[in-house]
């Protein structure tokens, strides 16, 4: 009997995942093995020369990045597939987008978050396969950009559509958990795409219009995240007591979102210091620091807080979409 899973767009935080994990491995060997400028390529790798500690590392890592390059563009074909009959039958989106209890439609924001992670090992996992790709990466960057653009265009749009819906009348706010956060992960994720643009373009119009659409991103993912994180916090405080056991997972999406934006913003720096020739020594190591040090300790306060639930609860409740956040 084939299983089949009712479509829901939190089903792309598989394909969201996948590609994370993939690209986890690339930047590894990326910073790892020695391949001069740009991104590394199987043909960088003189796997003769390596010794056997390296050897029994990189190749699975190598393994790694393939399956889970390969899972990343199956999952997100099968599931644009299935994406464009749910939007084809009636009412369905319409009626997902307008439930905000229990901020419910915030999962549309994975489909814009998996397909911004896609184009990521578009550019870096499956590049490192087909070292041709890379070779000519600069003709891909004003694909890139308009991809970007299009990725950006329909968040601001979904941002707009469901964000109004959380202040509705007879919405309860205080019943909103930590998978609020997924539409800020989206930007994090669109941020880090319109920032390897602008980082990696050549073409000065390319990279400049880049630059302009990852600060726009970036500004409203750094102001929504203090003001959702803000909030979600208070709330918690102010209850005295902690979400469900489904949705404690959530904790942890703070993690990726503050690397992303950190990382995105490192970027941004970088590129446009030379172009006011303005140069603050450690201002840029300064951003990348300072995100992934909130990101450290996030981390481990939210495994503070919820131990309890690591040590009698996970291993024997039902999968809930929140547990996408340990990934």
């Amino acid at each position: 009997m084939r299983l089949r899973i009712p479509f829901h767009p939190l089903l792309f935080q598989s394909s969201l995942a996948a590609g994370g994990i993939a690209l986890m491995a690339f930047n590894y060997l990326q910073f790892a093995i020695p391949h001069g400028e740009g991104l590394i390529t199987l043909s960088n790798v003189t796997w003769g020369t390596l010794s056997g500690t390296e050897s029994a590392l990189y190749l699975p890592l190598v393994a790694i990045m393939l399956a889970f390059t390969l899972i990343n563009f199956a999952l997100t074909v099968y599931f644009l597939g299935r994406l464009w009959g749910w939007l084809r039958e009636s009412g369905a989106y319409r009626a997902f987008v307008n439930n905000p209890h229990k901020n419910q439609n915030a999962g549309i924001f994975a489909i814009v978050a998996s397909l911004a992670m896609t184009v990521n090992v578009f550019w870096a996992p499956f590049g490192f396969f087909v070292p041709q790709m890379s070779a000519h990466m600069q003709a891909f960057m004003l694909p890139s950009l308009i991809v970007f653009g299009l990725l950006l265009g329909v968040l601001v749009f979904l941002e707009v559509t469901v964000g109004r819906t959380w202040f509705s009348e007879g919405v309860d706010l205080t019943q909103f958990n930590f998978i609020w956060l997924l539409d800020v992960f989206a930007f994090g994720l669109v941020t880090l795409t319109g920032s390897g643009i602008t980082s990696m373009a050549q073409n000065d119009v390319v990279a400049g219009i880049a630059a302009v659409g990852t600060v726009f991103a970036l500004v409203i993912g750094v102001l929504m995240l203090v003001a959702k994180l803000g909030f979600l916090l208070y709330t918690h405080i102010k209850a005295r007591e902690l979400p469900p056991n489904p949705i404690l997972p959530g904790f942890f999406l703070v993690v990726p979102i503050s690397c992303l934006l950190g990382l995105g913003a490192y970027r941004v720096a970088e590129y446009v210091q030379p172009q006011v020739s303005l140069n603050v020594p450690g201002s840029t190591s300064l951003l990348i620091t300072g995100s992934y040090v909130l990101a450290i300790g996030w981390a481990l306060a939210a495994v503070y807080v919820v131990r309890d639930y690591l040590r009698t609860e996970f291993s024997k409740t039902a999968f809930a979409p929140s547990q996408w956040g340990f990934v």
